[in-house]
């Protein structure tokens, strides 16, 4: 018997039942009671005549009134009727037993409530399921398990909302097979901890060994695997080499449209796999912003293959290969991620070290950019940085983020952050580290004081809003970060291309920021926000499309990269771009120097928010 989940018919009514079972003795078998009051009760026609208190004719004294007309009618006939009645009630009631007995081997159901993907319904049967599900099976020993049943006809990736679905399956299943168990034993916990094995679940590869689940076929490396530092210089995995014994997929697809929440993920998804030594994969299949080598060069060797494609599931965490996306980031980084990573002993910033920690390995592995911007990175960082490195001053970066992201200050949580508390922040990190020389008490002379007032200090500023460059708040010190590539208003592109038709507006620049809707429409044809509604974000994104996404993300990264080699950076906490920057920075120069200053009210520094 195989149970797993799966969407319920939206024609289906669904209740909620807080003590439904998972167990093959739930599916009983029950047969409408029939009862014979009917038959005899003294009001149907066919009984009246054996109650008639009429006595019948004497055979001794013959009739002096000659007969007319038909004799009394026999109850023979309607003896018949009756019985025929019976029979076929009979052949009925049992042909529908039959029926209701081969439909509940093939399914049963028992619904329960989904708070947010809908109506679900738990299924039994003898045949595997044919989309990707979690199930219940029975082990070796007959006892009830679940493990994840991911079909060979379905290509890798799943869809996102597959990948929602097995997780959601998977902790319904395992909750009910433990509230079983501590009913029975009352030995099983109600929760588990981040690593605590589900002594419930059965890894896929001792499914297959166990006959529960057919053998996986064996499979290439996927297509949308991105090419590791050995495959890039030449080589290629050879048929020798042994399947990883375990490993963690990183699947860059994702609704978001910011750059800047996949990089976190991934970091911490790689920083991840090397804590709980697995092998670290990336699939750029479906990412809105194309090829992971268009923007960064090879990530490390894995020396092995990866398995089949079958074996990669979203849940649990404890599995031998897993996979992790946007669809799973609260599953695999959420609560019981917190509670494991985080110091309950320290008080708030100093808990998140050790999150931090994964970034910053994620980090220094993979972020390492195309062979070109980078090239440009260090060219212009020597230009910006040198001298004042040189001449012992300051350079501080400071990053704006305007369109779609708001503060986390209320004061400010439907405008933005006002320009000139950066500046004053800036100010304040030169006064500190150059004028009282890092909060260093010495004896200073007044030529000193004078000479340090006077030292070298650099601001450079990246922003998605390019309105913000020509600002007079910032003053005429202020240097953009990179200039390879620029987001224009639109009053520089109509100045560089002209309007070809006064009524129309066809050129549409990035006044006020990046906006999601306005990213996802580069190169397409929209006429409204009814349109944008209609575009599909991942598949057949059109060539002139891709190239604009392409270079907003390559401006992007090129702007984080500069700002990341200053000595100091100011932002906004609520960015994921200021995020990155702290862990570019180290957490010794961001926390324990202060060298990065958060201007969105008091909030501290989170790695991944969801």
């Amino acid at each position: 018997m195989l149970i797993n989940a799966t969407k319920k018919a939206k024609t289906m009514h669904a209740r909620r039942n807080p003590n439904l079972t998972v167990s093959s003795a739930a599916y009983s078998q029950l047969s409408p009671s029939i009862t014979s009051a009917t038959f005899l009760s003294p009001t149907v026609a066919s009984r009246r005549n054996l109650l008639s208190p009429s006595p019948p004719p004497s055979p001794n004294l013959p009739s002096l009134i000659p007969r007319h007309g038909k004799k009394p009618a026999s109850s023979t006939h309607t003896k018949l009727v009756k019985r025929i009645l019976v029979g076929g009630i009979g052949i009925t009631i049992l042909l529908w037993l039959v029926i209701r007995h081969i439909y509940g081997q093939a399914q049963q159901t028992a619904s329960y409530d989904n708070d947010s993907n809908g109506e679900w319904e738990m299924v039994g049967g003898n045949r595997l399921p044919d989309e990707p599900s979690a199930l219940v099976v029975q082990d070796s020993r007959g006892k009830p398990k679940w493990t994840v049943s991911i079909p060979s006809t379905h290509d890798f990736p799943l869809r996102p909302e597959q990948y929602s679905n097995i997780c959601h399956q998977s902790m319904e299943l395992s909750k009910q097979l433990r509230e079983e168990a501590k009913a029975t034993n009352n030995i099983a916990k109600r929760m588990l901890n981040y690593y605590q094995k589900d002594q419930y679940y059965i890894d896929i590869q001792e499914a297959e060994a166990q006959s529960i689940l057919p053998p996986s076929k064996a499979s290439s490396r996927p297509k949308g695997f991105v090419a590791d530092e050995s495959i890039a210089a030449g080589g290629s995995p050879a048929a020798e080499m042994k399947v990883c014994d375990r490993t963690l997929t990183y699947v860059m697809e994702t609704n978001d449209a910011g750059f800047g929440s996949t990089l976190l993920r991934m970091w911490m998804s790689y920083g991840l796999a090397v804590k709980e030594n697995r092998t670290f994969f990336v699939d750029d299949t479906r990412w809105p912003y194309g090829k992971y080598s268009t923007y960064f060069t090879p990530p490390p060797s894995a020396g092995c293959l990866p398995p089949p494609t079958s074996h990669m599931v979203p849940c649990p965490h404890t599995a031998r290969h897993i996979v992790v996306s946007g669809a799973t980031v609260k599953s695999t980084f959420g609560h019981a991620f917190t509670e494991e990573f985080e110091d309950a002993t320290k008080m708030r910033i100093q808990r998140e070290r050790k999150i931090f920690g994964l970034l910053r390995t994620g980090y220094e592995a993979l972020f390492k950019l195309r062979a070109d911007d980078a090239k440009y990175v260090d060219e212009r960082a020597a230009s910006l940085y040198g001298h004042v490195t040189k001449e012992g001053g300051v350079s501080i970066g400071m990053h704006v983020r305007h369109g779609d992201k708001h503060p986390y200050q209320f004061q400010y949580s439907k405008d933005y952050i006002p320009l000139d508390r950066y500046v004053d922040t800036a100010r304040d990190i030169y006064i500190d580290l150059v004028e009282n020389a890092g909060g260093k008490k010495s004896k200073r002379s007044a030529l000193k004081d004078l000479e340090a007032r006077h030292s070298a200090a650099r601001i450079v500023l990246a922003s998605d809003d390019p309105t913000v460059y020509d600002t007079q708040e910032l003053g005429p010190g202020v240097v953009r970060a990179q200039d390879r590539i620029i987001l224009a208003t639109k009053a520089a592109l109509e100045a560089a291309q002209g309007r070809k038709n006064p009524w129309i507006d066809e050129i549409t620049g990035w006044e006020g920021g990046f906006y999601r809707d306005v990213f996802f429409s580069l190169g397409q044809p929209v006429g409204n926000a009814h349109d944008i509604n209609k575009l599909d974000n991942t598949d057949k994104v059109p060539e002139s499309a891709m190239n604009l996404r392409e270079l907003v993300g390559r401006a992007y990264l090129m702007d984080l990269a500069m700002l990341g080699r200053a000595d100091t950076v100011v932002c906004t906490v609520s960015s994921a771009g200021c995020r990155i920057l702290a862990v570019m920075l180290g957490w010794d120069k961001s926390f324990e120097k202060g060298y990065w200053r958060n201007v969105d009210g008091s909030f501290d520094w989170k790695g991944i928010v969801w």
